[in-house]
């Protein structure tokens, strides 16, 4: 929960070696404390889930996964003045120091997480698999755009959709108990392809990344 993060970042700036990826994770980083500070300041984390699939996966969907994601990098994405090729770059570095504030405190104020094997351990790495997965394809829909083909725009756009969903249906099925032994094989199996993606990736270079 702590030291996923942070390291993944300090690896990210060395590989980099941009001031730039520095800025980016400051950034990331000054969000993630304010919208923590304001979540604890107006909002109440502890809550009585009731026993439905649906509501819980839209509750995590929106406050903890798709819609911090797409509020905090899209207020970035307008905000700033940068070339189109360094906001598409920013995703990954922003939205994950942006989490490593962020993530710690929503796991911390929820009801006997910190008892937790998914909590402590199975969400951030499917929280970092995501955003790392949602960097590539981010990329791929602005190519799509910038060569003008709408089938890897509308292909790669459906394919985040479901990325940005896996992990929260995932804890919601694990915080109503079904089929958990399929949750923990399904978080392996979503972990290590983006596991294969970044070495493979690696190897030949990443467009997408500093």
């Amino acid at each position: 929960m702590f030291i996923l993060i942070p390291a993944i970042l300090v690896y990210e700036f060395l590989k980099a070696q941009n001031k730039m990826v520095l800025l980016l994770i400051i950034a990331g980083t000054l969000t993630g404390i304010l919208v923590s500070t304001l979540t604890a300041v107006f909002t109440y984390l502890h809550r009585v889930p009731e026993y439905s699939f649906a509501s819980n996966f839209v509750y995590y969907l929106l406050s903890f996964y798709a819609l911090p994601v797409l509020l905090v990098y899209l207020a970035y994405f307008f905000c700033t003045k940068d070339e189109i090729g360094i906001r598409v770059k920013a995703f990954f570095p922003v939205t994950v120091s942006f989490y490593a504030v962020f993530m710690p405190y929503i796991i911390i104020a929820s009801d006997n997480s910190l008892c937790s094997f998914f909590m402590l351990f199975a969400k951030p790495v499917l929280l970092v698999s995501m955003l790392f997965l949602c960097s590539r394809l981010c990329y791929n829909i602005f190519d799509g755009l910038e060569n003008n083909v709408p089938a890897k725009i509308v292909v790669n756009g459906l394919l985040a959709a479901i990325v940005l969903c896996v992990p929260a249906a995932l804890e919601t099925l694990w915080l109503i108990n079904v089929l958990e032994p399929l949750v923990y094989g399904i978080a392996v199996v979503f972990s290590l392809g983006a596991l294969v993606l970044f070495f493979v990736e690696s190897r030949h270079g990443t467009k997408y990344f500093f």
